[in-house]
Protein backbone atom coordinates (compact mmCIF):
# COMPACT_ATOMS: atom_id res chain seq x y z
CA UNK A 1 0.00 0.00 0.00
CA UNK A 2 1.42 3.37 -1.02
CA UNK A 3 1.80 5.92 1.73
CA UNK A 4 0.25 9.35 1.27
CA UNK A 5 1.86 12.21 3.12
CA UNK A 6 1.19 15.91 3.34
CA UNK A 7 4.24 18.14 3.22
CA UNK A 8 3.54 21.49 4.85
CA UNK A 9 5.77 24.49 4.25
CA UNK A 10 8.98 25.13 2.42
CA UNK A 11 10.93 22.28 0.81
CA UNK A 12 14.37 23.79 0.34
CA UNK A 13 16.12 20.43 0.79
CA UNK A 14 14.25 18.59 -2.01
CA UNK A 15 12.58 16.15 0.39
CA UNK A 16 9.41 16.01 -1.69
CA UNK A 17 11.40 14.75 -4.68
CA UNK A 18 13.08 12.14 -2.46
CA UNK A 19 9.72 11.03 -1.06
CA UNK A 20 8.16 10.73 -4.50
CA UNK A 21 11.13 8.79 -5.86
CA UNK A 22 10.71 6.40 -2.91
CA UNK A 23 7.08 5.77 -3.93
CA UNK A 24 5.24 8.16 -1.62
CA UNK A 25 2.27 10.18 -2.78
CA UNK A 26 2.96 13.72 -1.59
CA UNK A 27 0.50 16.59 -1.34
CA UNK A 28 2.05 20.00 -0.84
CA UNK A 29 0.47 22.67 1.38
CA UNK A 30 1.83 26.14 1.96
CA UNK A 31 -0.69 27.56 4.45
CA UNK A 32 -2.61 26.39 7.49
CA UNK A 33 -5.84 26.90 5.54
CA UNK A 34 -4.59 24.55 2.80
CA UNK A 35 -3.39 22.05 5.40
CA UNK A 36 -6.74 21.95 7.18
CA UNK A 37 -8.60 21.66 3.86
CA UNK A 38 -6.34 18.85 2.71
CA UNK A 39 -6.87 16.95 5.94
CA UNK A 40 -10.63 17.48 5.90
CA UNK A 41 -11.46 16.88 2.25
CA UNK A 42 -8.57 14.94 0.80
CA UNK A 43 -7.77 11.27 0.80
CA UNK A 44 -6.67 9.82 4.14
CA UNK A 45 -3.06 10.72 4.90
CA UNK A 46 -0.49 8.55 6.65
CA UNK A 47 1.58 11.43 8.03
CA UNK A 48 2.14 15.17 7.93
CA UNK A 49 5.63 16.55 7.46
CA UNK A 50 6.87 20.06 8.08
CA UNK A 51 10.13 21.94 8.43
CA UNK A 52 11.14 24.74 10.72
CA UNK A 53 12.19 27.21 8.05
CA UNK A 54 8.78 28.29 6.76
CA UNK A 55 6.72 31.26 7.83
CA UNK A 56 4.49 29.20 10.16
CA UNK A 57 5.68 27.64 13.38
CA UNK A 58 5.92 23.83 13.17
CA UNK A 59 3.96 23.72 16.44
CA UNK A 60 1.06 25.53 14.74
CA UNK A 61 1.09 22.93 11.98
CA UNK A 62 1.18 20.07 14.51
CA UNK A 63 -1.68 21.65 16.46
CA UNK A 64 -3.75 22.01 13.27
CA UNK A 65 -3.26 18.31 12.50
CA UNK A 66 -4.02 17.15 16.02
CA UNK A 67 -7.21 19.22 16.31
CA UNK A 68 -9.15 16.48 14.53
CA UNK A 69 -6.76 13.77 13.35
CA UNK A 70 -4.53 11.15 14.87
CA UNK A 71 -1.64 11.25 12.40
CA UNK A 72 2.10 11.18 12.90
CA UNK A 73 3.68 14.61 12.55
CA UNK A 74 7.29 14.72 11.39
CA UNK A 75 9.56 17.74 11.83
CA UNK A 76 12.56 18.29 9.57
CA UNK A 77 14.95 20.60 11.38
CA UNK A 78 16.71 23.16 9.21
CA UNK A 79 17.44 25.81 11.82
CA UNK A 80 18.74 26.03 15.35
CA UNK A 81 15.45 27.37 16.66
CA UNK A 82 14.24 25.78 19.88
CA UNK A 83 11.12 23.64 19.59
CA UNK A 84 9.57 21.18 21.97
CA UNK A 85 10.39 17.93 20.19
CA UNK A 86 7.76 16.01 22.17
CA UNK A 87 5.09 17.69 20.01
CA UNK A 88 6.33 15.61 17.05
CA UNK A 89 6.38 11.88 16.42
CA UNK A 90 9.71 12.07 14.61
CA UNK A 91 12.33 14.81 14.47
CA UNK A 92 14.82 14.59 11.61
CA UNK A 93 17.98 16.58 12.23
CA UNK A 94 19.50 18.75 9.53
CA UNK A 95 21.88 16.87 7.19
CA UNK A 96 20.44 13.44 8.03
CA UNK A 97 20.95 11.32 4.90
CA UNK A 98 17.74 10.52 2.97
CA UNK A 99 18.19 6.76 3.34
CA UNK A 100 18.20 7.19 7.13
CA UNK A 101 15.18 9.48 7.44
CA UNK A 102 13.22 7.51 4.81
CA UNK A 103 13.74 4.36 6.86
CA UNK A 104 12.60 6.19 10.01
CA UNK A 105 9.52 7.57 8.22
CA UNK A 106 8.65 4.12 6.82
CA UNK A 107 8.88 2.59 10.30
CA UNK A 108 6.79 5.36 11.89
CA UNK A 109 4.03 5.03 9.29
CA UNK A 110 4.02 1.26 9.66
CA UNK A 111 3.71 1.55 13.49
CA UNK A 112 0.93 4.12 13.06
CA UNK A 113 -0.98 1.89 10.64
CA UNK A 114 -0.57 -1.10 12.96
CA UNK A 115 -1.82 0.96 15.90
CA UNK A 116 -4.87 2.11 13.96
CA UNK A 117 -5.64 -1.48 12.93
CA UNK A 118 -5.29 -2.60 16.53
CA UNK A 119 -7.42 0.28 17.83
CA UNK A 120 -10.12 -0.54 15.30
CA UNK A 121 -10.28 -4.25 16.12
CA UNK A 122 -13.15 -5.54 18.29
CA UNK A 123 -12.49 -5.98 22.02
Amino acid sequence: MTARVIYFGSDDCHRIMVLRSAGYTVEECSSLVQLRASLATGEPADAVMTSDNGGVSPHEAAAAVREHFFLPVILFRNTNMAYEDSKFDLVVQCLTPPEVWLSDVDALIERSRAGLRHAGSPA
